[in-house]
């Protein structure tokens, strides 16, 4: 029989692209390696939890380089950045950290590093130098200019199999700027009603590029901290990801959304009256204008934000259907009474020095009293992301399981940071941070992108599909078995040894379990059964026992077979067939195995059918 296999989520790999650059330097006439130099420098800035750095310097060539299989030298080259803030603290010149060298043909990083041609060296930078942020705060975040910023030389020889470029005393400033994921939102000004706000706009891919097959896509409005206030358009989506994290390729590969993010003027407010017309306005204003859904639009903002989320809810939680709410409160809000039923996620860290956590204990105990579900967790804030995704995958199923709408994490005091990688440890960060965690887990997103407004349960994320298990038990005794629409014969039946059953068995149809989500959870296939029947006669699903195997798996995955259930003991309540770990679910899975029936000897007579319920979650 056909399986229907659960549908897979696209895996995208972040990259520091850049875009719309054109030629950026022409190149001369073919000459010989001898004679490449370089001709000009491209600077790439990323979004990372701990905000925006420098991340790499695309250099490029008078010439194609080619050097065979022999990696680049990092220490081959020198890297300058000058910072010229508003004051002696917050200006300096020193060189970079160049962590990685290869070519490219073009001016991005690449997630392999093992470009061996191109007329472009990519040199990444640590994220770890002291000088590679690209913002200095004096009590709001302020860009550091960065068009000529980035000076580079090439100190060593580079020597390939055939080709060898020489050292040259030549210095290249940079000539553009490439900030990913920041430079595909637009700039824009809202004018309408209530207050004015300059903001940032991202669309779809598939909006951007003219396609119209009547799909609507939800929106996440971004509301950002006071630190991000300003006039510049851009901080909000510079300081951290709170913004970026939606519009990510990775992010858009599994929820393709619409992303709005007002920047608030520091003379204006989020929560105050005309504020609140102003974000509503806007909203409405995309909705009419844009393929929008109208019941999946979200709301997520961080500190001050948090304050401006929590107001417009209060105000009309019915424009929206979700909110993921950080380093804020309401504490014992009255408006909470109107919230009972709107699917909240809450995130802080308990030694929060500038907004401290009480607050959300405070809404935890007023949403309690109203007779509230609220499903709290607390782990460390710095953990490896792999397992801060299953904590976070438990803490959701948990709510699903009760059918709860509010969720509460907090992070372990002194443990805000950023997960150590493969480049390095941890960041230690400011317990205010608490965005860092709460946004760089995707759970935090399929969660928020699961809400629909107006439903009453919880969407779920989980597939469900079965089959059918069909067994006729006709007046001479025989046994037949089918599966969906391919039968299993299975002879004739008879007596077991012991007198005491009539058994049959069949083959578990292959179920295929494709997941190609890019933070790795892990998932569970299980398979429950009904009860068998023919007519009025009822055979019990008990009777039914199933050996689950693995059949297939890639090499990567790491995929157990659920335990062997006999007849008997049934697989009535969902039985595990298989499950993968956090991090080793990421492929593709076929699962098969035996079915064995043990029918009592006074069965009715009669052809029975049970479906067969198979979940992946």
């Amino acid at each position: 029989m056909a399986i229907p296999i659960r549908r897979g989520r696209a895996v995208g790999i972040t990259a520091v692209a850049a875009l719309g650059l054109g030629a950026l330097g022409a190149a001369p006439a073919l000459a010989a390696p001898a004679d490449a130099q370089i001709t000009d420098a491209v600077v790439l800035v990323e979004t990372l939890d701990e905000g925006a750095k420098v991340t790499a310097l695309a250099v490029q060539y008078s010439e194609e380089l080619d050097f065979g299989d022999v990696p680049l030298d990092p220490d081959a080259f020198t890297v300058t950045a000058r910072r010229s803030g508003s004051t002696p603290g917050n200006t300096s010149t020193g060189e970079r950290t160049v962590t990685h060298a290869y070519l490219s043909d073009a001016p991005q990083r690449s997630a392999e590093r093992a470009g061996t041609s191109g007329e472009w060296v990519i040199l990444e930078l640590s994220r770890y130098d002291a000088n590679a942020g690209v913002l200095f705060y004096t009590g709001i975040n302020n860009q550091y200019p960065l068009d000529g910023a980035y000076s580079v030389r090439q100190t060593e020889d580079l020597v390939g199999d055939d080709e060898t470029v020489p050292a040259r005393s030549t210095t290249v400033v940079n000539t553009e700027v490439v900030r990913s994921v920041v430079d595909d939102f637009s700039v824009e000004q809202w004018t309408g009603e209530g207050s004015d706000f300059a903001y940032r706009f991202f669309e779809p891919e598939a909006v951007r590029d003219g396609e119209d097959d009547g799909r609507l896509y939800p929106l996440v409005l971004a509301l950002h901290g006071s630190g991000e206030s300003g006039t510049d358009n851009a901080a909000q989506l510079l300081a951290n990801r709170l913004v970026t994290s939606w519009a990510e390729p990775a992010a858009q590969a599994e929820h393709p959304a619409f992303v709005m993010a007002p920047q608030r003027h520091p003379d204006l407010s989020w929560q105050d009256e005309e504020g609140r017309a102003g974000l509503f306005a806007m909203v409405e204003h995309a909705k009419e204008t844009l393929p929008i859904d109208p019941d999946r639009v979200y709301i997520t903002g961080l500190s001050l934000g948090s304050i401006g989320t929590w107001n417009l809810l209060i105000d009309d939680s019915d424009v929206f259907a979700g909110a993921v709410t950080v380093a804020y409160g309401p504490g014992a809000n009255p408006g909470l009474a109107e919230l009972v039923d709107f699917p909240i996620w809450q995130f802080h860290s308990e030694d929060d020095r500038t907004v401290p956590v009480q607050g959300v204990y405070d809404s935890v105990t007023a949403l309690e009293a109203l007779g509230v579900d609220v499903v709290q967790r607390r782990w460390a804030g710095n953990l490896p992301l792999a397992e801060a995704v299953a904590l976070q995958t438990e803490q959701r199923r948990a709510a699903q399981d009760i059918g709860a709408h509010h969720l509460v994490t907090i992070f372990e005091a002194g443990t805000t940071g950023t997960p150590p990688d493969a480049d390095g440890p941890s960041i230690p960060l400011s317990g205010h941070f608490s965005w860092v965690p709460a946004y760089n887990n995707a759970v935090t997103h399929d969660w928020l992108m699961s809400q629909v407004r107006g439903a009453t349960q919880p969407v779920t994320g989980q597939t469900t599909d079965g089959f059918d298990v069909e067994v006729s038990i006709p007046e001479t005794g025989g046994l037949a078995v089918a599966v969906g629409a391919d039968r299993v014969s299975l002879g004739t039946a008879g007596l077991e040894t012991g007198l005491s059953h009539l058994a049959a068995s069949g083959d578990l149809p292959t179920i295929t379990v494709a997941d190609t989500r890019p933070a790795d959870p892990g998932w569970s296939l299980t398979a429950e059964v009904s009860d068998f029947r023919a007519g009025a006669a009822v055979l019990e699903g008990r009777y039914l026992g199933v050996t689950p195997r693995v059949l297939s798996a890639a090499p990567t995955q790491e995929v157990t077979a659920g335990e062997p259930v006999a007849p008997g003991e049934g697989f009535t309540e969902g039985t595990t067939l298989a499950s993968a770990a956090p991090g080793g679910g990421r492929g593709t899975t076929t699962v098969g195995g035996e079915l064995l029936l043990h029918a009592p000897t006074s069965t009715v007579p009669g052809d029975y059918v049970a479906r067969v319920t198979v979940t992946v979650f």
